[in-house]
């Protein structure tokens, strides 16, 4: 196989046509997207959306992940350089990472992704801006930035606004994984499929899909083809009346992260609820007051304009201390004891959350993105 990062290809369609390929082609990183890999995918995908040959674009990943994230090594230095920032390659990378994201939310073709194994952080962005997202037995995702200091990004924010707000809350506040059943319940996959069966898939998307007709088509072929018998059973079903409780309890307060702290202990009786409940009280307390300031903001916006929130936050994390405290504690010096700035849980003070908030610039690096593209 090639060295690319991404591999592009297109293949025939028996009734005229072809379907785009875009191969995540880094094995060893999980396909981790690096800046080089995002404007690969946005210069192809500009290309074959103009491209009247191409009926659709199919995503995968090469091995055993998706994409298992984004270029964190390279932000954490670049911050480590930038003291305060403005830090421009993490800013450089967020803008162009997100329009990315723009991109195939609002792409004018119908696009698919096989969303197989690790499916985390920047591999989310993309997978959660398809039409159909393919979830198998394999599939593991999550939205862990709390451990890093980070924000849900990549266009999180608009995936979290479609599910129940407890889960939501309750996902991004624990980054807890979860499965393909779980995925389906909440809406980040919206199709189920072995991942054996996927060459079979493919096939037949070749064999029945007619371009002008493609959606319809494509729609046809996956539902006949989608089967979860032997799936690993959805912890979010089997604990979702003590999420929404708990969950429930924690937002109706003034202060949901200080009450979900004196909460959490009711997930003890279960490893994976244990497991969530753990990192949740382990991780940056300022980026769990974000969170739930983050979500409530976004209630009544667009994506672009989620996305330019999403620009805003994640540029002042890098001008603030613990997203670089996070990213060396797990993934540098890898010794899990990061030294979070602020804290404890629920007690960061308002104004610290509202620096966030403030856009460092004049005109925000996303202001230009067509929102005509969203009708």
């Amino acid at each position: 196989m090639s060295d690319a990062e991404v591999l592009f290809r297109t293949e025939p369609l028996e009734h005229g046509g072809l379907v785009g390929i875009a191969t995540l082609n880094v094995e060893k990183t999980l396909n981790s997207l690096s800046l080089n890999m995002v404007d690969l995918l946005q210069t192809q995908l500009s290309k074959w959306e103009e491209d009247s040959e191409i009926a659709f674009v199919w995503f995968e990943g090469a091995g055993r992940a998706f994409c298992a994230g984004g270029d964190i090594q390279n932000l954490y230095h670049d911050m480590a350089n930038h003291l305060g920032g403005p830090c421009p390659y993490c800013e450089d990378f967020f803008s162009r990472e997100y329009k990315l994201d723009y991109l195939i939310h609002t792409y004018k073709k119908p696009t698919i992704v096989f969303a197989h194994g690790i499916v985390m952080g920047g591999g989310l962005g993309i997978a959660s801006a398809c039409d159909f997202r393919i979830g198998t037995e394999k599939t593991r995702i999550a939205m862990p930035e709390i451990t890093i200091g980070l924000i849900p990004d990549a266009g999180a924010t608009w995936s979290f606004m479609q599910m129940p707000k407890t889960l939501a809350h309750f996902l991004a506040l624990t980054g807890a994984q979860i499965n393909g059943l779980d995925a389906k319940h909440v809406g980040l996959v919206n199709h189920l499929l072995p991942s054996a069966g996927k060459d079979a898939l493919f096939a037949a998307l070749k064999a029945e899909v007619i371009s002008k007709t493609a959606q319809a088509g494509i729609q046809s072929v996956v539902s006949r083809f989608e089967n979860a018998d032997e799936f690993p059973a959805s912890q979010i079903v089997a604990h979702e009346d003590l999420i929404d409780q708990v969950m429930g309890n924690a937002l109706s307060d003034e202060n949901p992260v200080a009450k979900l702290t004196t909460l959490v202990s009711e997930f003890e009786a279960d490893d994976w609820l244990k497991k969530a409940a753990g990192t949740f009280m382990a991780g940056a307390p300022a980026t769990a007051q974000i969170i739930v300031e983050q979500f409530a903001r976004a209630i009544s916006m667009n994506l672009k304009q989620m996305l330019e929130q999403e620009m805003v936050l994640a540029s002042q994390c890098s001008r603030h201390p613990d997203f670089a405290v996070g990213v060396r504690a797990l993934l540098i010096d890898k010794d899990a004891d990061p030294k979070w700035r602020q804290g404890p849980l629920g007690s960061v003070p308002s104004d610290w959350i509202e620096e966030h908030f403030v856009e460092p610039w004049d005109q925000n690096p996303l202001a230009d993105l067509d929102e005509t593209r969203l009708t």
